[in-house]
């Protein structure tokens, strides 16, 4: 039986998920387009997928599981709604475990809304996130 939209959709974000806290910069940035849109509350920029890019990458996991202990990162999906034909948004709560919060472990877990085009592979060419990822990590006890 193929696979429908929303379990490819899915396959998609638990592949990136757990890139993302392997480290697998390669994943990781294959996973977006070409260059992005991200958007916060307090933030908005269009990066570009380049050599660069992947070296923030490679020095963001360092402080994310170096400095702060993640130990954990899932996205779960909420809604996956058909807005052109191959596009799609789709709503998630983005959950990282910490290992070491200012108390001991902590969750984080916090809204963000995704727009993928899915033709001819998965690929995110925006993220919006209703929080700061700082700010909930502050909110936490993480940073």
């Amino acid at each position: 039986m193929p696979e429908t939209r929303e379990g490819s959709l899915r396959r998609f974000f638990q592949q990136y998920a757990k890139a993302s806290l392997d480290g697998d910069t390669a994943t990781v940035a294959a996973s977006y387009a070409p260059t992005y849109i991200e958007s916060s509350p307090t933030s908005f920029a269009a990066w570009k997928v380049d050599d660069a890019y992947r070296k923030a990458l490679d020095e963001r996991h360092a402080v994310m599981h170096g400095d702060l202990g993640l130990e954990g990162l899932d996205i779960e999906l909420q809604s996956i709604e058909e807005v052109a034909p191959s596009h799609y948004l789709v709503t998630a709560n983005r959950k990282m475990a910490f290992a070491r919060g200012k108390s001991g472990p902590v969750t984080s877990a916090f809204p963000v809304t995704y727009v993928v085009k899915v033709s001819p592979k998965p690929e995110i060419l925006a993220y919006m996130s209703r929080e700061s990822e700082e700010a909930v990590m502050r909110r936490d006890g993480v940073i």
